[in-house]
């Protein structure tokens, strides 16, 4: 049986949790608000050039970067997620094919097999006919032959006895 692919991991080795001041935490009252959390995910090596992001434009360039990072981080997800995709109809496709086969064999070894006995059904049936019509020859024969020397002899019998019961009796 084939393998399952491997999940994708995502490389979060450049991102790292940001510290909790204690002092922000204690002013909380429990709830937590998205701008405000105290855990946010910063690239490792960055952490100095997001203190020193001083502008808007240099946040929208750095969120920009990230961006650009994480698009590519999805499309080389993508990417070998459609090759898994691809690997695997590839094998369901030769698994198919093999089935199929297979079961043409298998449908074609049938047909063979069905031919062969319908060949002999045929020749059982012809010799069958061969067979009744020999015996229908030999029992029509014997019956002329039986008709040939029955019907004299019992004509014979049957004159012996009229002439028998004429003397008898003295008819002429």
């Amino acid at each position: 049986m084939s393998e399952s692919p491997k999940p994708f991991e995502f490389n979060f080795k450049k991102f790292k949790a940001g510290t909790i001041s204690p002092t922000s935490s204690k002013r909380r009252s429990g709830k937590k608000s998205f701008i405000s959390s105290p855990v946010q995910l910063k690239p490792a090596g960055e952490q100095a050039s997001v203190k020193n992001l001083k502008s808007i434009a240099d946040l929208k360039e750095f969120a920009s970067s990230q961006l650009d990072y994480v698009k590519g981080q999805i499309e080389r997800s993508h990417m070998e997620i459609l090759k898994d995709v691809e690997a695997s109809q590839s094998r369901l496709q030769k698994r198919l094919k093999i089935q199929t086969q297979g079961c043409q064999q298998v449908a074609d070894e049938a047909e063979r097999e069905y031919k062969k006995m319908s060949e002999r059904i045929n020749e059982g049936r012809e010799a069958m006919k061969g067979s009744y019509s020999t015996f229908m020859a030999e029992l029509q024969a014997s019956g002329v032959r039986l008709c040939k020397q029955t019907i004299p002899e019992l004509s014979q019998s049957v004159e012996k006895a009229i002439d028998t019961l004429r003397s008898r009796y003295g008819i002429h």
